[in-house]
């Protein structure tokens, strides 16, 4: 059994952007990606979002630890109860903004016009599962070279996730825009078309030559 595509093209690219249609395999709705720096420099966002909140988690904490050391408090001095605190902060941090972003978008998918849906319906991923998707973020060395690629190649999928896709919500076709035919779907037609023509003529034989 054929492991079925995640995505289906269409021959169509966007009115406004010129960038393919993609249809969702199983709704058959159209949707146009992102492009891959409009989801680098959203993920960035998210990210820079996401320290700049945890800093002030992580400075609250401090605050809270030297009043406790002020006070005399053996807790305070525990060192390792502090590590494990901020451990916590960290990934609670990252699954409520997932959550967030999972059920009504982040900044970045804001500031870069863009929405992670799944790739089969069109539906976003939910509180819940946003909220483990951000935990991924976790690996975030790992995730900045994925999306650099990404970037890079002018492709703008969720890169460790091929279930969803960054849809871009600028496009044409979002605005309300017909889709038109892609300009290089003939171009590459043609020649497959001009050569089966040909095939009949091979060694100059016609195709109603009798041997």
């Amino acid at each position: 059994m054929s492991k079925p595509k995640p995505e289906t093209a269409t021959g169509l690219v966007d009115a406004a952007n010129g960038r393919p249609i993609r249809r969702h395999t199983e709704t058959g709705a159209y949707y146009v990606k992102a492009s891959g720096s409009a989801h680098f420099w959203g993920r960035v966002l998210d990210a820079l979002v996401f320290l700049a909140g945890y800093s002030v988690l992580a400075v609250i904490a401090a605050v809270a630890r030297n009043a406790m050391m002020n006070s005399g408090s053996l807790l305070a001095f525990n060192d390792g109860f502090w590590l494990a605190l901020y451990v916590i902060l960290w990934f609670v941090g990252l699954l409520v903004y997932g959550m967030i972003w999972g059920a009504v978008g982040s900044v970045g998918d804001a500031a870069a016009g863009l929405r992670s849906v799944r790739i089969k319906d069109g539906t976003t991923a939910g509180a819940w599962l946003g909220g483990w998707r951000a935990i991924c973020w976790s690996f975030f060395p790992f995730f900045v070279v994925m999306v650099i690629a990404a970037a890079f190649s002018g492709g703008s999928g969720e890169t460790w996730d091929p279930k969803f896709a960054a849809v871009d919500r600028r496009s044409g076709l979002a605005l309300g825009r017909q889709p038109i035919p892609d300009p290089k779907a003939p171009a590459v037609a043609q020649p497959s078309a001009a050569e089966r023509e040909d095939l009949p003529n091979l060694y100059g034989q016609r195709p109603d030559a009798r041997p």
